[in-house]
């Protein structure tokens, strides 16, 4: 999958081939996915946000120009929404107190890399919205600043703030759990 065929594919759906719409979807649906759920942690809000975005995206296709990638300009799509989204809700507990005891048939590693996931799980869902959307664009889908940058509709500038204060608030709240025994 290249952005030249990602190209050819926009074109043909902009002239109204829907077989190749549906080929931008089954290409980028995982990834935008994956994203939204990484982001957000919650798979029902995830799939409803990715199918919103592939719809906001058919319905914004003839004003795609190409300026961006495709992919960069589903993502702010994405991105979008799940800020808005994620801002309308409630602040999170910080990380519990509890440390489930580690299971007889479960290796003493495998439940510090599980134990481990889980705080920066809980660490992700601490930040601000625009923070985590950030760094998960980063971490998980490997964008560049610029491609960021692109994707939140921010100046380079402020993507790199947004991505260094996400990276010391993780940071501390890891060493913090750390410090208490947890990961």
């Amino acid at each position: 999958m290249t952005e030249s065929d990602d190209r050819q594919l926009v074109e043909q759906a902009q002239a109204g081939e829907m077989s190749a719409f549906d080929e931008l979807v089954r290409r980028h649906h995982g990834p935008v996915y994956c994203y939204l759920y990484r982001t957000c942690r919650n798979g029902a809000e995830a799939e409803e946000m990715t199918q919103e975005s592939f719809v906001k995206a058919w319905e914004g296709l003839k004003g795609f120009r190409g300026a961006a990638s495709f992919r960069t300009w589903l993502f702010r799509i994405a991105t979008n929404l799940c800020i808005n989204r994620l801002s309308r809700r409630k602040p999170v507990d910080p990380l519990s107190e509890d440390v489930p005891a580690a299971r007889r048939d479960e290796p003493e590693e495998t439940f510090r890399q599980r134990r481990l996931k889980e705080c920066v799980g809980a660490a992700l869902e601490l930040l601000p919205a625009d923070q985590r959307s950030a760094l998960v664009l980063s971490i998980y889908e490997e964008m560049s600043h610029d491609e960021i940058a692109t994707a939140m509709g921010r100046s380079l500038a402020s993507v790199n703030s947004l991505l260094y204060r996400a990276r010391m608030s993780v940071r501390q709240t890891l060493e913090g759990a750390r410090s208490r025994g947890f990961g």
